[in-house]
């Protein structure tokens, strides 16, 4: 029996059994556990005996599977269940097998592969940027509340726990629970507004804590080291060095230092937002569209599905019905294509549910749903985003700078060249799902 008096055997609310403790930290305690009904292995959370009594405890410990369970998202732990036996708290969610990032990013440790350090910091940014969506915000980055596992094809899988000091801004029965003036978060990943004990911060802090993860796979150490006051000050009022003047044995893409330290401005208004992020370290993976083919295709049109609830008819839409009915599901949109688009690709996105059309930059485009301007220069691509709906283009795999370019001109999705229909197809239904959700608040 260990110290908070629970031991292998035991029962949670008659459905789960207490295998082996995985882990003891902060309010609770993780084990791993059997659900008897279905007996499958899981991760129960414990909310520990001595806060049991605590109304501001089991509030937070409430709060925190709200919060995990609304995140629906690979990149997240999935909540199975949250309930309470006979006063005892539990949160019963995905058993994660692997190791944290921790254990491959440290001083003493060697740098790892540039290739794994954006694929990893990409899968980051999603997650976050599908939670900001949600005006949601982590504020406690940092390696050890990142997982690994591995794939059946040998891939890292990258999930992001420990939502705990997580809150949903705006929303009363969600917000955060901490005093305000206190920093919250971990000294060495801290946002300059977190040292500051700024009341209220939003997702420009997960981005800095993000490009401190980011300096540190590259360089194996933190921007700012110290006591935590040294470390804090410094987050205050230092500016880092750069990476390539730590790291010399790797060489560091210029493109990739300039983003990392743009994300650890002091200003939040001077950081990138998290889906210019996103998308500059997905281009810079040269993994990313092949990883995102091999994911279940059942899966991915069962979310492209769920995404759309409604449809506008196109008003100069060349029907593709006749030649490609959309897949089981999902209903078909409208993508008006401003340039050239093969025969093959038209096909391959009409069998994705989207009903492709080529228009000129003077044609209307009321009945689009989305836009795709293959090669679009920067002031097009301005021109055809005050059209309303989700824009998208193009640019070589690797060309950092063209992206760059393209997402602050105010683009939603960049597909790499040369395209494939189920890379566009992708990306557009994400684009249209962002869009949806911001327009329905």
């Amino acid at each position: 029996m260990n110290l908070q008096g629970w031991k292998a055997g035991d029962q949670i609310a008659g459905r789960f059994e207490l295998v082996e403790e995985l882990g003891v930290g902060g309010m609770g305690a993780v084990w791993r556990a059997t659900q008897l009904n279905l007996g499958r292995d899981l991760a129960l959370k414990l909310l520990l005996p001595e806060y049991s009594a605590s109304p501001g405890a089991r509030a937070r410990f409430e709060r925190e599977a709200r919060v995990a369970s609304a995140l629906k998202h690979q990149n997240a732990v999935q909540i199975f269940d949250f309930g309470e036996d006979d006063g005892q708290l539990f949160i019963a969610m995905e058993l994660l097998e692997g190791v944290t990032l921790r254990s491959i990013v440290d001083e003493h440790l060697p740098v790892q592969p540039l290739e794994r350090v954006v694929r990893i910091l990409s899968q980051i940014s999603e997650v976050l940027l599908f939670a900001h969506e949600m005006h949601l915000v982590h504020r406690d980055l940092k390696p050890e509340n990142v997982f690994l596992e591995r794939t059946p094809q040998g891939e890292d899988r990258v999930v992001v726990v420990d939502f705990g000091l997580a809150f949903i801004r705006g929303r009363k029965n969600s917000g955060r629970l901490t005093q305000a003036g206190i920093a919250m978060g971990t000294p060495d990943y801290m946002s300059p507004e977190q040292a500051a004990g700024d009341d209220d911060v939003g997702p420009p802090t997960d981005v800095y804590s993000l490009g401190c993860m980011l300096y540190e796979m590259l360089t194996t150490r933190v921007p700012f080291t110290g006591n935590s006051v040294q470390v804090i000050t410094q987050q205050l009022f230092s500016a880092p060095t750069p990476p390539s003047e730590l790291q010399r044995d790797v060489p560091i893409p210029r493109e990739l230092e300039d983003l990392c330290l743009r994300m650890l401005s002091k200003r939040a208004a001077e950081r990138p937002a998290m889906d210019i992020v996103h998308g500059l370290l997905t281009h810079a993976d040269p993994t990313s569209d092949a990883r995102e083919r091999g994911r279940d295709r059942t899966y991915l049109e069962g979310r492209a599905a769920r995404m759309i609830s409604t449809v506008r008819p196109a008003k100069h839409a060349q029907t593709l019905s006749d030649v490609h009915a959309a897949p089981s599901g999902m209903e078909p949109v409208q993508l008006a294509v401003v340039g050239e688009l093969s025969g093959d690709l038209t096909l391959g996105l009409g069998a994705n549910g989207l009903l492709a059309y080529i228009v000129s930059h003077e044609q209307p485009l009321d009945g689009a749903d989305a836009i795709f301007a293959p090669d679009a220069t920067p002031e097009a691509l301005q021109d055809l985003k005050e059209r309303g709906v989700p824009l998208l283009t193009d640019a070589a795999t690797g060309d950092m700078s063209r992206v760059t370019e393209l997402l602050r001109a105010g683009v939603d999705e960049v597909v790499n060249r040369p395209i494939r229909a189920e890379d566009l197809s992708k990306k557009v239904w994400r684009a249209i799902r962002r869009h949806r959700r911001r327009n329905t608040g």
